[in-house]
């Protein structure tokens, strides 16, 4: 589990970098191919939890770039939301379940691990210049984020639970 924690955690450093760099397809790339090698690496991982963590995540995230919350450059596709924010929610999504089981025993840490490492993942691809806050000021941002992450992880982390007794 220490490797796909590893992983996950290069992936994301590779993709802001990239993203921060305009290099969007190779940010995209690299999540793809990070879940690809999580579900080789670890058999609890699941592309239907990466699934459903990249269309919530997704839909999130674009509620907070609606709400003024953030603001990406504009990639050539012209969505909303880059895919590589995307595909960062898939790689994610796809290796909770490994990771499933211990947060699970602390369940009181699921969403205080959510409100610090969702927001500080965001604060800090800013720093990277892959993600800008937007007109709504840093603390909204920072509070949207954190509602965010505190809802969605112990989310995933049940249905993975259910996934993973399936």
């Amino acid at each position: 589990m220490l490797r796909l924690g590893i992983l996950l955690h290069v992936n994301w450093l590779a993709v802001v970098f990239a993203a921060g760099q305009g290099m969007f397809a190779l940010a995209t790339l690299f999540s793809a191919a990070t879940a690809f090698l999580a579900l080789r690496m670890h058999r609890s991982c699941s592309i239907r939890i990466g699934a459903i963590a990249a269309v919530l995540g997704t839909a999130c995230d674009v509620l907070i770039v609606a709400l003024d919350g953030l603001e990406f450059v504009p990639d050539a596709i012209g969505l909303p939301l880059p895919l590589w924010m995307t595909g960062l929610w898939l790689a994610f999504g796809t290796t909770l379940p490994a990771y499933a089981p211990i947060l699970l025993k602390r369940l009181w840490l699921i969403p205080l691990l959510g409100v610090i490492g969702g927001g500080g993942a965001y604060t800090s691809a800013r720093s990277f210049g892959a993600v800008q806050v937007g007109d709504a000021g840093q603390v909204m941002m920072s509070g949207m984020v954190g509602l965010v992450w505190a809802t969605m992880l112990p989310f995933l982390v049940f249905l993975s639970r259910r996934v993973l007794h399936s």
